[in-house]
Formats: structure tokens, C-alpha cells, sequence
């Protein structure tokens, strides 16, 4: 989906619906981290937390037990930060079609921007590790190093994009054909609100959930072996 517009100068802009909402859930989770990071620095460390201060310490502490699970802790202060708030847009953006929004990652320019950082990382660890005339020698020669190097940037943006846009899909053809059907009935769709929530609760909140371990699982790993 797209919101075009243009100017009396003739400037035609098209913003992809995807983006905003992906910048709409930037902006709220940067205002959230501002407040609780507030909260959790006034907190007495000496009393039990609770409210948010307990709910960020427990969203941090499982996150970095899930890293620890899968990548060294040689890389804690390097990675398992970034990883976390990776982590957090995607739950966030996966799951954002339950309150009517257009998943961000349904769109490929979202999904590829987030894996070139990955595919930047995998390079440059690549790169310090093997030193430079060594580094371009093997991925250069033979010629099918090329792909091989370039293929995580795309089963990886392809996979989540995939995953999210059909499932997007899905629950469309969903809601045209119960409001088929009830229009049968009753001008109200009233068959959706019936059906819809067991496909949400797999497409959405199971399938978002999955993907997110599967894109954060797979990044870190690829990192981890040419840093390593």
C-alpha cells in the first residue's frame, strides 16, 4: 500500500504505508526506552522491582540468556545489545497487524535494510579476521565465493519478508471471504470476528514470534563464525 501526494510544483512523492507505520513503532519504542530507562535509574536497587522497572529487567535478562544460548560472551558488550533491540522491533513490528497496522517487515525494502547491517557485519568480521589481500583473494576466487558470500543477505531478507507477506495475504482472503459470506446474511461481516482470531493467533502472534528467533538466531550465528 502507498500514500501518494503532490505538490503544486509538480513534486509527486509516494510513501509506502509499511515505512510510516515502521517509523510510527521506532518513535514509540524510542519514547518507551526513554521512560523506562528513566524509571529503572530512579529505582532503588535494593527493593523489589516492580511495574515497568520489572518488566524491562525481565524482558532484558531473558534476551540476553537467549544470546548467551547462541552466540559467545566474548561478544556481550560488541553484539548482544544491538541483537536485543533487534529483537524487540521485530516482535513489535510482526506483531503489529493484530492492531490493524501493515506489518512493516511485509515490505522488502524493511526486511533488506535490516539485513544489510547483517551482511555489513558478517563482511567486516570477515574482513578484521582474515586481514585484506587475503580476504578479497577468497571472495573473489573461485568466482562462486561471490555468491556464497552474498547469499545470507538474501535468504535471510527473502525468508522473513516471505513468511510475513503471506501470512498478511492469508488474513486478507480470510476477511473478503467471511464478508462474502455474511453479506449473504447480514451486510456486517460478521463471520470474521469468529474465524479471524485462531488464524491471527497463528499467522501473527506464532509465525511473528518464530520468525523473530529465526532472523535474530541466524544473523548472530553467521557474525559469530567469522568473528570467531
Amino acid at each position: 500500500m502507498r500514500i501518494s501526494s503532490t505538490f503544486l510544483s509538480g513534486i509527486h512523492i509516494e510513501l509506502q504505508v509499511e515505512l510510516v507505520f515502521s517509523l510510527i513503532i521506532i518513535t514509540a519504542l524510542c519514547l518507551f526506552f526513554i521512560y523506562a530507562g528513566k524509571k529503572v535509574m530512579a529505582a532503588d536497587p535494593l527493593e523489589k522491582p516492580k511495574g515497568i522497572v520489572l518488566v524491562c529487567e525481565t524482558g532484558v535478562e531473558m534476551v540476553y540468556n537467549y544470546m548467551k544460548s547462541i552466540m559467545p560472551s566474548q561478544f556481550e558488550k560488541s553484539y548482544y545489545p544491538y541483537f536485543a533491540m533487534l529483537f524487540v522491533y521485530l516482535i513489535v513490528a510482526n506483531l503489529s497487524g493484530l492492531i490493524g497496522f501493515d506489518a512493516p517487515t511485509s515490505n522488502y525494502s524493511i526486511t533488506l535494510a535490516m539485513t544489510l547491517i547483517t551482511f555489513i557485519l558478517i563482511q567486516y568480521n570477515a574482513f578484521k579476521k582474515k586481514g585484506g589481500l587475503t580476504y578479497i583473494k577468497e571472495l573473489v576466487w573461485p568466482p562462486t565465493n561471490i555468491l556464497s558470500a552474498i547469499s545470507p543477505l538474501i535468504s535471510l531478507s527473502m525468508r522473513l519478508f516471505g513468511n510475513i507477506l503471506s501470512g498478511t495475504i492469508l488474513m486478507g482472503l480470510v476477511y473478503q471471504f467471511t464478508g462474502w459470506l455474511s453479506g449473504m446474511i447480514l451486510p456486517v461481516n460478521f463471520l470474521g470476528p469468529i474465524l479471524a482470531p485462531v488464524l491471527h493467533a497463528y499467522f501473527d502472534v506464532f509465525a511473528g514470534c518464530i520468525q523473530t528467533l529465526v532472523f535474530v538466531t541466524l544473523s548472530s550465528n553467521l557474525i559469530a563464525i567469522e568473528a570467531e
